[in-house]
Parts: C-alpha cells; structure tokens; sequence
C-alpha cells in the first residue's frame, strides 16, 4: 500500500476522483429557470440549489471518508486505482443520483455501503446492481431490518428464546420476538414480507406452521443473501 494517504474530501482539487465524480454526477446547484426574473432565481438558488448543493457535499464526503478508513484498514488497498474501475465508477453514479433524493440516514449508509462494497472488489451482474439500487431506492429501513433477522434468526438471542417454548408453530412468532408489533406493525410487517417475496429476497411467506429446527431456519434465498452484503459495511455481516 503506498506510504501516502488522501487528503480530507477533495473540495476544490480538481484532480481528485470524487471532485470529477461530483461534477458530473448531478448538478445540484445549477437550477436556472428560463424567463424567470432575477428575484425568482435568486429564491430558487438560495432556498432550493443551496440545501440541494449541501446535501451533495455531506454525500461525497461521507463517501470520501470511507474510503479514506478502508485505506487505513484494509491491506493492500489502494484508492488511486478507484479513478480505473469503471464499475466502481457506474456505482457511485447511480448511488449518488440516488442519495440526492433521500433525506433518510438507512439509505444513504446502504448505499455509501455499496460503493465500499464495490471499491473492495465485489463483483455483482449488472442487471443485479441495478435491481438492488432500485430496492434500496424502495424499501424502508424496516425491509433491511426484517431481511436481516430472516437471514439468521438463530443469531438473535430473542428469536431462540421464543422458540424453546414451542414445538410447532408459524416463524412469525419467532420473529415478532425480535422485531415487535411496535417497531412494524401487522398492516406494515405483510407488506414487507410481500416485497421481500416478489423481489425473490426470501422463500415464501412467514405463517406456514413448522416444527423443530424450522422454526428457526433462515430463510433469505441467494439473492437476498446477496442484496444484504450489497448494503451491509465491509466485514459487518454474519456468515453463520
């Protein structure tokens, strides 16, 4: 790894990676409306392009910082080489599109997640980039949470707790031992649970009655397995 480290995010250094990228990537501030006078533009440009221009700064230098830990953390990482690889660069792109119109903390960590992800070498099929940008561009912070424990009820502690009472039963019930009817409601918990089959994330609904070690089988199929370690920080996500 060389000796030198990156300067704090690249602001005005116009050789630097995420300074092209954010030129590039979405204008924020450049909002002109055709014939409109110069106090209209002005409002605009104060109370629309400003907070749209912050929001893009906080999203590269969130970024910027990541990556700046993972060359202190990672072994033989080297950010110079991000500025050749051009999926890590469609990444940032589509990542960065996407970060501009959300104002919520579990989408914009998602996807600065995806960008190390790629950054560190994840090789992911396009069409599967692509659809994963669209779920995080989707669903809630509450998909993320219940995907997650349906990777693994095993590893969480309320989940074995619920099912040493029971000899058969629907993997609701376990469920819900972690992620209350008060964190996501019934109405919210079917819809999730919807998403996540339609989008092939998990095998099927969680109300089918089983018994023994089923009940705590996880139950996210490969794709889903794929789509949480798109999302999840580098070296974060549980492998048993």
């Amino acid at each position: 790894m060389s000796d030198k480290t990156l300067p704090e995010f690249p602001e005005a250094d116009e050789r630097g990676l995420a300074f092209h990228v954010a030129q590039t990537a979405v204008g924020a501030a450049d909002i002109a409306i055709p014939g409109a006078g110069y106090a209209l533009q002005q409002l605009v440009g104060h109370y629309v392009g400003a907070p749209l221009e912050k929001r893009r700064e906080e999203w590269f230098r969130l970024v910027g910082s990541a990556i700046l830990d993972l060359q202190e953390s990672v072994e033989g990482f080297d950010p110079a080489s991000l500025s050749r690889n051009e999926e890590f660069i469609s990444c940032v792109y589509e990542a960065t599109h996407l970060a501009m119109k959300t104002h919520r903390e579990f989408k914009r960590e998602a996807l600065k997640n995806a960008v190390l992800n790629i950054a560190l070498g994840l090789n992911l099929d396009e069409t599967l980039r692509g659809r994963f940008m669209n779920c995080i561009d989707s669903f809630s912070g509450s998909h993320i949470r219940v995907l997650s424990v349906l990777q693994n009820p095993r590893s969480f502690e309320a989940c074995t707790r619920a099912a040493s009472s029971l000899y058969m039963g629907a993997q609701i019930t376990v469920i819900r031992a972690e992620i209350s009817e008060q964190e996501v409601s019934p109405e919210v918990m079917g819809v999730i649970v919807a998403d996540l089959v339609r989008e092939g994330f998990i095998d099927g609904g969680l109300n089918t009655m089983v018994s023994g070690g089923s009940i705590l089988a996880g139950r996210t199929t490969g794709t889903g397995n794929a789509f949480l370690r798109f999302v999840t920080a580098p070296g974060e996500l549980a492998t048993d």
